[in-house]
């Protein structure tokens, strides 16, 4: 059921070019402001102690989320021979939050970042018309969205305890 929800929300692509290229653009939209999204929560608790690179980073993953944004309204973007700048845009917003990830491992420790963050895992995949691996990309990114959620409970969970607070001098 939740694989024909997800490709009933792409049917809007196959109607004519000019809507496509809309929910292209929407897609596009949607796709970076959830990067965005999921960079704040994990961003203000894994360096709630720290505001200073919290601010930093949050401010870095906020412009370029709002350039991927905006370069995915530009009609040129859309077209095939931009599909490696697509693919470079979005894998380096992603991949925008490997340093704020190595400061808070080098400052908290491997084993706090493993146990209170969440563990990401990258499966290659490619199917035939069922269960294509587009619409299992979007079964995971739902999936990875619960992960998500769960690894910043965990940090506000232990932030909000006793042993995850920060030295009087630290907080905001």
């Amino acid at each position: 059921e939740s694989v024909l929800r997800l490709r009933k929300g792409h049917m809007p692509v196959t109607h004519s070019e000019g809507v496509s290229r809309v929910f292209s653009k929407l897609d596009y939209s949607g796709i970076a402001l959830l990067i965005m999204g999921s960079f704040v929560p994990w961003l203000y608790y894994s360096f709630y102690c720290n505001p200073q690179p919290c601010f930093i980073y949050l401010i870095i993953i906020c412009v370029l989320g709002i350039a991927a944004i905006i370069v995915s309204q530009w009609d040129l973007f859309a077209t095939p021979q931009y599909r490696g700048v697509r693919a470079v845009v979005f894998v380096g917003l992603g991949l925008s939050g490997i340093i704020p990830t190595l400061h808070f491992v080098i400052s908290e420790g491997f084993l706090k970042a493993a146990t209170m963050g969440q563990i990401g895992w990258l499966v290659l995949m490619k199917c035939d018309i069922w269960f294509h691996s587009h619409q299992l990309f979007h079964i995971f990114v739902v999936a990875g969205a619960f992960v998500h959620f769960h690894g910043v409970s965990n940090l506000q969970e232990f932030r909000f305890t006793v042993g995850g607070g920060c030295a009087a001098q630290e907080v905001l």
